[in-house]
Formats: C-alpha cells, structure tokens, sequence
C-alpha cells in the first residue's frame, strides 16, 4: 500500500514537472521578437497579438511548409489553448488563462515567422545559385 502511495506521488510529481517545463518552453519561445516581414505577411500588428488571433495563426502555420521537416503538430498546444479558453469562464482564472492564451498565440507566431524567415532565405540562397 505504500509502494502504490510513493509511486503515485512520485508520478504526480513528474506531471507536475514536465507540465511546468513545457509551459516554460512555450513562454520562452512566445518572448521572442517577432520581425516586420511577418507583421506584413500576417496582416497583424506584431505588439498586439492577442488571444483571438489563434487560429489565424494556426491557419497561417498550416499555409507556410517547413523545408526543415520538423515535427510540426501543435497539437498539445491547440488542447492547451481550448483548456484555457474553458478556464476563462471561473472569475479566478480569468486572467491567467487568458494570459496562457495569449502565449499560445505568440508561440505560433514565431513559428510562423521563423518559417516564412527559413523559407525566404532558402529561396534566396537558390537564386543566388
């Protein structure tokens, strides 16, 4: 009985870790700057990017190829994005969640303009051949 006790506690504990290390990496990744040539390809002031902007975001992410072939699933991060949208309706977490879902949108966005970045220059690097 105390094995199953320390072995749930000791998982709980790694949840509870790779939960706050992935939300870590989201919100370093959101911090970035984001360039004038994605402001323009997005049609969005890159300063104002706020939590409504998600799914434009992800459609633009889904519009620009990654000639990196990397994993490009966002997956985990859309059910974040819609557990924290459910979260914005209890008073208390009104502002944190809206707060998580503003980073999911600037994650994306840097995605996008280190894509469209990536891809312009590898465009150009062919012309130049």
């Amino acid at each position: 009985m105390f094995s199953i006790l320390i072995l749930t506690l000791s998982v709980m504990g790694a949840m509870q870790f790779g939960i706050s290390y992935w939300r870590s990496l989201i919100a370093g990744m959101a911090a970035q700057p984001l360039s004038d040539r994605f402001a323009e390809f997005a049609g969005l002031e890159k300063s104002s990017i706020s939590a409504g902007d998600f799914t434009k975001l992800l459609s633009l992410h889904r519009l620009t190829p990654d000639l990196k072939r990397q994993p490009s699933s966002l997956t985990a991060l859309r059910i974040y994005y819609t557990a924290a949208s459910v979260l914005t309706k209890l008073p208390a977490l009104n502002r944190w969640a809206q707060d998580e879902m503003r980073n999911c949108a600037r994650y994306v966005a840097v995605l996008v303009d280190q894509r469209l970045s990536h891809n312009l220059d590898t465009a150009a690097g062919m012309r130049s051949c």
